[in-house]
């Protein structure tokens, strides 16, 4: 049986989700700083590759569920697009060099496990990243409309908080575990974005922290 966001993609297919406003201004900083190759870690269905090779960046999609890789291959196929790639693997071990990427993006997708599999992924993503090179991400906050629903399975981590996601985990953070989180880099900018959406006949309010950092 299908589990995580491999039985959601099996489900309900493309999910139809926009490209983010900061994937928008974050194109735009790469293209300022003479980026060229970008990681899009769990890529879901491809939407951020898709944009940012139409953007003329060289794109390396990845994730964990074989029916979104399929379906963002198959998008990109449909473009004629040649400068992306996808491919199927566990973000918390990237198959990649060191310093080999000028950027990397996590969008959606870093806070659905453990606190040290978030750690784990931002060591891998700090490890691959070349110096001077950028992560845009994003953590849920403490302040989200959803903190605290679901069965806790460790500090302010959760599972079961809606229909649809009853198995994926999601990991709560505060300004201060970010930093501490992203100690590594040598620049870390964090910003608290909130927007509201509809499910299950709910209104939510999902607050992020926003991420930006430069290794």
């Amino acid at each position: 049986m299908a589990h995580g966001w491999e039985r959601i993609y099996e489900q309900q297919g493309d999910l139809g989700f926009g490209v983010l406003p900061k994937i928008i201004r974050a194109s735009k900083v790469f293209r300022d700083r003479g980026y060229s190759s970008i990681l899009d870690l769990g890529c879901g269905t491809g939407r951020h590759s898709i944009f940012l090779a139409q953007c003329g960046f060289s794109v390396r999609g990845t994730d964990l569920s074989p029916t979104g890789i399929r379906i963002a291959q198959d998008k990109a196929e449909s473009l004629n697009l040649g400068n992306v790639t996808f491919e199927l693997h566990d973000m918390k071990a990237i198959p990649m060099p060191d310093q080999s990427c000028d950027a990397v993006i996590c969008t959606w997708t870093i806070y659905h496990g453990t606190l040290a599999g978030i750690q784990q992924t931002l060591n891998e993503i700090h490890r691959v990243l070349r110096t001077g090179g950028s992560l845009v991400t994003d953590f849920l906050s403490t302040r989200d409309s959803t903190y605290r629903v679901g069965r806790e399975i460790e500090h302010d981590t959760f599972v079961g908080q809606k229909p649809g996601e009853e198995d994926v985990p999601h990991h709560y953070s505060t300004r201060a575990e970010l930093k501490q989180l992203l100690r590594p880099f040598s620049l870390v900018r964090i910003r608290l974005q909130s927007r509201t959406y509809a499910a299950d006949g709910k209104e939510y309010a999902r607050v992020y922290l926003d991420a930006e950092a430069v290794k």
